[in-house]
Formats: structure tokens, C-alpha cells, sequence
């Protein structure tokens, strides 16, 4: 009979844990629902190496914030795998496209990959 009793106890206080975080939950993506989405810019030239890991790092933080981002980037003449890495992060739904109107309009965070060292050489 105690047994039955503990165990009773144990189910009651998992099943109020499982609500509290429930609750929890669902007030932060009311929360998250009514933020504003930040806007990064990414710069890209030569950035095959960088690229993704920026991208995901944005995404993983965005995640653990629980900000909305959006994620643009403007390529100035990569010669390597670049622009086939942003083909497939397009794909996948990571990035959008960015219009020029609508770069200008909204304010972003600009994130500068390119890599100097071949830009200095290239001038």
C-alpha cells in the first residue's frame, strides 16, 4: 500500500513538473511571437570556409535568445565554393534572398566574412 502511495506522489509531482514547463514554454514563444526580428547582413568574398559556421552560429544563438533573426548576405565575387554553399543554406530555408529595395529600408547587422588578406593582394 506505501508503494502505491510513493508512486502516486512521484506521478503527481512529474505530471505538475511537465505542466510548469509547458507553461513556461508556451508564455516564451508569446513573448518570442511579439519580438521584432533582427536582420543580419552577411558580406561574403572567398568565405567558403567561414560561411557556414557563421550561419549556424547565428542560428544556435537566435535559438537559445529566443530572438527571431533573419539572415541576408551580398556576395562580392567569390571565386570558390561560396555562392554553392549559400545555394544549398537557401534551400534548406537558412537565408533570404536580398532585394535592394528592401536591403536599404530595413536595418541589419553587418557581418563582414570576407577575407581581407585576398582583397589587399586583389587591389
Amino acid at each position: 500500500m506505501e508503494e502505491l502511495v510513493v508512486w502516486l506522489l512521484a506521478a503527481y509531482g512529474c505530471s505538475s513538473l511537465m505542466v510548469t514547463l509547458a507553461n513556461r514554454w508556451i508564455s516564451r514563444m508569446a513573448e518570442r511571437a511579439d519580438q521584432s526580428c533582427v536582420h543580419y547582413r552577411l558580406l561574403l568574398g572567398n568565405s567558403e570556409q567561414v560561411v557556414e559556421y557563421a550561419v549556424r552560429r547565428l542560428q544556435v544563438r537566435s535559438y537559445w535568445s529566443g530572438t527571431p533573426i533573419r539572415i541576408s548576405y551580398v556576395d562580392y565575387g567569390s571565386t570558390d565554393d561560396t555562392c554553392g554553399i549559400m545555394a544549398v543554406l537557401k534551400r534548406a530555408g537558412h537565408l533570404c534572398a536580398d532585394n535592394g529595395e528592401e536591403a536599404a529600408a530595413v536595418p541589419a547587422v553587418t557581418i563582414d566574412l570576407r577575407r581581407t588578406g585576398e582583397w589587399e593582394r586583389a587591389m
